[in-house]
C-alpha cells in the first residue's frame, strides 16, 4: 500500500518496512494502521529515525502498558555491562507465566551493516508444518526455562525447581490475534513434556529445523536510525557475536505486563544453586 503520507513496502519473508517520520505528529489514521499492520506481519521497521526516549515510549504505548525505566535497561551497548557475546534463539522472559509482549530497538549509534539480529515466526511456520509432526505435538505442553548459556542450546532436559520456569502448550493462542503460535525455542526449551529424553530431544530437533530454516529468517542488519518493533510471542530472535563491534548503540523500549523481577521477586543473580546450575554459563544478555 502507498499513502500520500506514507509508504508500506512487504518484508521477507514477514514483516513490513513503513517510510514515515515519527519524530513529529503523525499522519492522520497511521496510529490505527500501524496496529494493524503489526498484528498482521508481527514485525514494523522504520529507517532513519532520529527518536528520543520519550517519542519511542509514545511509539510503543499505542500498543500496550510500556515498562518503566526502573529496573529495566534503556539502553543496551555491545560494550556496556549487558555484554557483546552471541544469543541463540529466544523470546524473552518466556519461562515467566506473562512473558514481554512486543520489543522494540532504536539505534542510535551502530556502525552500517555490520551487527544483525535475525527472527523467526512462529505463526507462519505452523502453516506449512509437516502433518507427522504435528500430530506428535497434538496436546502437548513445553517446559521452558531460564537459560544461563545463552550463545548455544545447553538448557538441561530436566530443570531444578529453583530454576525459573514455566510449562504451557507447545502451541498457544496468540493473546492478541487467537492466531496459533509454536512456542518453543532453541535456548530456553527444555523438552516436551511427558516424553522421553531421547523423543523430545528429536521433536525439537526437528521442530528447530522447520523454525530456523534459512529461507524462513528475516536476519536485519542494522543501520544507524533504523527502528524496529516487533511480536515477543509470534517472534523469537537471535544476535551474531558483537565482539570488537563498537560503537554498537541501541534504545529499548518494551510492552509489557510486569518486568523480570516483579515476575520473578524470589530470584536472586547470586543465587549459588543457580550459579553452580549454570557453572561455564555467561551473564544474562538482551537482544
Amino acid at each position: 500500500m502507498t499513502d500520500a503520507l506514507w509508504q508500506e513496502r512487504p518484508i521477507e519473508p514477514f514483516g513490513v518496512e513503513i517510510d514515515v517520520r515519527l519524530d513529529g505528529p503523525w499522519p492522520t489514521g497511521f496510529e490505527q494502521r500501524l496496529l494493524t499492520l503489526f498484528d498482521r506481519h508481527k514485525l514494523v521497521l522504520f529507517r532513519n529515525q532520529q527518536l528520543s526516549e520519550a517519542e519511542q515510549v509514545r511509539i510503543l504505548s499505542l500498543f500496550g502498558k510500556v515498562l518503566g525505566s526502573k529496573g529495566e535497561f534503556r539502553e543496551i551497548s555491545s560494550d556496556g555491562n549487558l555484554g557483546a557475546g552471541p544469543l541463540t534463539w529466544h523470546s524473552d522472559l518466556a519461562f515467566t507465566e506473562a512473558p514481554f509482549k512486543i520489543l522494540s530497538l532504536h539505534a542510535l549509534e551502530v556502525n552500517d551493516g555490520q551487527s544483525w539480529t535475525a527472527f523467526a515466526n512462529g505463526v507462519t511456520v505452523l502453516e506449512s508444518l509437516p502433518a507427522s509432526l504435528a500430530e506428535k505435538l497434538d496436546k502437548r505442553d513445553a517446559v521452558t526455562a531460564l537459560a544461563l548459556i545463552q550463545s548455544h542450546r545447553a538448557v538441561e532436559h530436566e530443570v531444578p525447581d529453583f530454576v525459573p520456569q514455566q510449562t504451557r502448550p507447545a502451541i498457544i493462542p496468540h493473546p492478541r490475534t487467537g492466531e496459533p503460535v509454536l512456542y518453543i525455542n532453541h535456548m530456553q526449551t527444555a523438552r516436551i513434556d511427558g516424553l522421553p529424553r531421547e523423543e523430545s530431544d528429536a521433536l525439537l530437533d526437528a521442530l528447530f529445523d522447520e523454525l530456523y530454516a534459512e529461507d524462513r529468517i528475516y536476519r536485519h542488519r542494522w543501520n544507524r536510525g533504523d527502528f524496529l518493533i516487533w511480536d515477543n510471542i509470534a517472534l523469537q530472535h537471535s544476535r551474531c557475536d558483537l565482539t570488537g563491534m563498537t560503537p554498537r548503540r541501541l534504545q529499548r523500549v518494551c510492552v509489557a505486563d510486569k518486568s523480570f523481577f516483579e515476575l520473578l521477586p524470589q530470584f536472586q543473580i547470586g543465587d549459588p544453586r543457580i550459579s553452580a546450575w549454570g557453572s561455564g554459563g555467561r551473564k544474562l544478555e538482551l537482544n
